[in-house]
């Protein structure tokens, strides 16, 4: 849209999209809370794929389909910004890192961080990544010998930590941080969703949770600090923070200061932690409920690999374990909506979107479009074969967003994925634990409630 479109519009008796219905003071909060993502896909049916939601302290415009992630995040995508309440609450943990980042400084770290992401570099951490996938399924040994239930989601968030901080960054966290991080992670991302609710109050008003979020954040940054100085010390390895530490900004000639240093090594490991943690725990609680999708995993695995270690070749080979992700992640994606606010007057679908609004491109409504995909609730892999890929919206699938903020760690978190499920499937037999589902909690992302309880056997053949 032109300027003089924009003017024009600003002239326009354009309505905004349509309210979903609400009550005086918190609008549609209490039902939100209480149903979820099932008030919203029943809004979507009434409203249709663009709707205003009053979540009490603010509008906020849901939108729910391909042509909106292109719209906002592609084409338009300078109309609309990471401001208001979500990105500010976000900012008290990452900073100004490479999520949250805009504008100039946005392109400079981008440019400095894209290398670690390259292919080559990517090929080379299979390795390490690989070692660290198996030091962690040897803590899995007892549950396996004695089939004792063993909760998956803890098992992956501990295993990801360990190969986000060994490969990543070149060492691993001590065993007294181990646990705690993990903990103080996922409160800390749950809190930023309700934190943000609090943005607009002085910081002696006191909102529930705040004292915790800020200690969790100061144990977090103790770790991180400490990651960095062994860094520091151990320089010449080839870690993605060794690469920070000496990048150099080709156009500015600039480093990253120590704060921006801090910024960008939380906003990965956070980033990189919970979407790939999140994301594997879902994928083996469908696995476990679908077990002939499991058995062709195991076959594909089997076929392909034998007792081979998996390297960054034999990935490519391993297509249904890669749809396996693609389709854990259209079913339950953390990363379940993408916030922007309109830094300007647009037009978008014949409804007007007021300047300082807040969007909210619904990433699970998209992904559960019924109009988009054949029976959206049933686990189904082969989906995502290229035949049946044909014709699909290139954004009908977007769990790691769109355009310039494509993801940096997209790649980096499926290869991880990949190998973790053929390892698992090299060595165990899953079974789920009868009468433990995992439930859906909705915080900044998506996560598991109540663990991912599973059977661990040795297999046989």
């Amino acid at each position: 849209m032109s300027r003089h479109d924009s003017a024009a519009l600003k002239q326009s008796p354009l309505a905004c999209p349509p309210k979903a219905s609400g009550v005086p003071l918190v609008g549609a909060l209490p039902a939100l809370l209480l149903e979820r993502f099932d008030f919203l896909e029943a809004a979507q049916r009434r409203l249709g794929d663009i709707f205003t939601l009053n979540l009490g302290f603010t509008d906020a415009i849901i939108l729910c389909h391909p042509r909106h992630v292109q719209h906002v995040l592609v084409d338009e995508a300078p109309r609309y910004c990471k401001g208001g309440p979500v990105w500010e609450s976000i900012r008290t943990f990452l900073g100004n890192g490479l999520p949250v980042s805009e504008g100039e400084f946005w392109k400079r770290q981008r440019r400095m961080i894209q290398p670690a992401f390259h292919q080559q570099r990517l090929a080379a951490l299979t390795v390490k990544m690989g070692e660290v996938i198996d030091e962690s399924l040897a803590g899995w040994e007892q549950a396996a010998r004695t089939g004792a239930p063993f909760d998956m989601a803890e098992g992956l968030m501990r295993m990801t930590m360990n190969v986000m901080v060994r490969a990543m960054f070149g060492s691993g966290l001590d065993a007294a941080d181990e646990e705690r991080v993990g903990h103080e992670l996922a409160y800390v991302i749950d809190y930023m969703l309700w934190g943000m609710m609090g943005q607009g109050l002085p910081g002696w008003v006191p909102v529930p949770g705040r004292a915790r979020y800020r200690e969790a954040i100061r144990f977090i940054d103790a770790v991180v600090s400490r990651i960095i100085e062994r860094g520091r010390r151990s320089a010449g390895d080839e870690s993605l923070l060794s690469l920070l530490l000496h990048a150099v900004d080709a156009e500015s000639g600039e480093q990253m200061t120590a704060a921006q240093l801090r910024d960008e090594v939380v906003s990965l490991f956070a980033a990189g932690y919970d979407t790939t943690s999140v994301g594997l725990a879902w994928a083996l609680q469908l696995l476990t409920r679908h077990p002939e999708a499991f058995q062709r995993v195991r076959t594909e695995v089997d076929e392909v690999l034998g007792a081979q270690v998996p390297g960054f070749a034999e990935l490519r080979r391993l297509p249904y374990t890669r749809r396996v992700l693609q389709e854990s992640l259209r079913l339950y994606s953390p990363a379940y909506w993408v916030p922007r606010a309109s830094a300007e007057e647009d037009e978008l679908d014949g409804y007007r979107i007021p300047a300082g609004r807040m969007v909210l491109l619904f990433v699970h409504l998209i992904h559960h479009h019924p109009a988009i995909w054949e029976e959206p609730r049933r686990f189904d892999p082969d989906r995502f074969t290229p035949e049946r890929s044909e014709g699909r919206h290139k954004h009908a699938w977007t769990p790691f967003g769109a355009g310039q903020r494509l993801c940096i760690g997209r790649e980096f978190s499926l290869m991880e994925g990949q190998l973790i499920l053929a390892r698992l499937a090299q060595r165990y037999e899953v079974s789920a634990v009868p009468g433990r589902e995992a439930q859906v909690h909705i915080g900044t992302s998506l996560q598991v409630k109540g663990g991912v309880w599973v059977h661990l056997r040795h297999r046989r053949s």
